[in-house]
């Protein structure tokens, strides 16, 4: 199910009465960060293939920057000492982390053009889908380290998707366009499904934030 308007109303709504606190950026940070390393774990996988294709330094100068942005994530984040958080962000991306050990079966990307399909198409699907941006409240400070980096990898992912989009259409997959198109939309059912859940528990951070 797609996220609504009023999920994200809801989040915004949360983060602006109680602010980037601990518990918020901790929750933010562990969904994000699991979407960015599904897809730089596609894109890493990509990149030890023997092949070089003429697709290969778009998904090269990716794949750095996926893993450049899981550091920044992982400095810019001010990390909550609520264990709980951890489990319950657990649960959150398991859902991600399913649907790239779904493609590795049985023959995985490598040798089998319909996994190797539905790993660009999931690589997409968690940029295009995944945005954070709109969860920014006004009142928010924008010198602030943990929001920098959120708007600049929302940025950077705008450009990112635009290649992306260049593979699923221009690639060389020899499936047909209908499974093409099919394979995309499923992709994208399953990460809005994930996002939506998230956006629910990041709503719930209404709550006073753990410093």
């Amino acid at each position: 199910m797609k996220p609504t308007l009023k999920l994200y109303d809801d989040a915004r709504a949360a983060i602006a009465a109680g602010g980037f606190g601990a518990d918020t950026q901790t929750r933010i940070s562990l969904f994000l960060g699991a979407a960015r390393q599904v897809n730089a774990a596609i894109l890493g996988a990509v990149e030890l293939q023997p092949q070089v294709t003429v697709a290969y330094p778009f998904v090269h100068g990716q794949y750095y920057r996926e893993v450049e942005f899981a550091t920044l994530l992982m400095r810019a984040t001010r990390w909550s000492g609520n264990w709980a958080l951890y489990a319950q962000g657990a649960q959150h991306t398991t859902p991600l982390w399913a649907q790239w050990w779904r493609i590795q079966l049985p023959a995985g990307p490598a040798f089998d053009p319909r996994a190797a399909f539905a790993a660009l198409a999931l690589g997409h699907a968690l940029l295009a889908r995944i945005r954070l941006a709109p969860v920014i409240p006004e009142n928010v400070d924008e010198q602030s380290a943990f929001v920098a980096a959120l708007r600049r990898m929302e940025q950077e992912s705008g450009r990112m998707i635009q290649t992306q989009i260049r593979l699923l259409k221009d690639g060389d997959s020899p499936l047909p366009l209908a499974e093409r198109e099919e394979i995309i939309e499923t992709k994208q059912e399953a990460v809005d499904e994930a996002f939506r859940c998230f956006l629910e528990w990041l709503a719930g951070s209404s709550t006073p934030n753990r410093m």
